[in-house]
């Protein structure tokens, strides 16, 4: 949705990585967070995008680098959409969250702010889903 905020090429790999890394954090990737992810390599120009990174990376090694603010909340809004996606919010994903928040240097109440917005938009997905499909 914001991810044309993104211009350098490191920071649309570490975005698709760190998205990996949420995705497959629970133990199964569900076909809502695949079609996110492959949603936003296209969105990014890296549609033939694999992760290359080693496990080993830390989160921050992956994101600790961001400066910009805006980039900041661009990654924590789009990842908190991914976390949502499968419509469960689980311990390991809510450290995920919890540590970028941490690593961006976000307040609660801005992180807070963005966690109701994803949500919001999720009800409003569904809504849209059942006028579609209850016509």
């Amino acid at each position: 949705m914001f991810l044309h905020f993104i211009v350098e090429h490191e920071h649309k790999e570490a975005f698709l990585e760190l998205a990996h890394r949420i995705a497959k954090s629970d133990g199964f990737v569900n076909l809502n967070e695949l079609t996110y992810i492959r949603g936003w390599m296209l969105e990014l120009g890296l549609e033939s995008w694999e992760s290359t990174k080693s496990a080993s990376l830390t989160t921050s090694d992956l994101i600790g680098n961001l400066q910009d603010e805006r980039l900041k909340r661009i990654f924590l809004a789009e990842m908190l959409l991914l976390i949502f996606a499968d419509g469960s919010y689980t311990d390991e994903e809510k450290q995920i969250a919890e540590h970028m928040r941490e690593l961006f240097g976000c307040s609660l109440e801005t992180f807070e702010k963005l966690k109701a917005w994803v949500e919001e938009m999720n009800r409003l997905k569904v809504n849209g889903m059942q006028l579609i499909l209850e016509g």
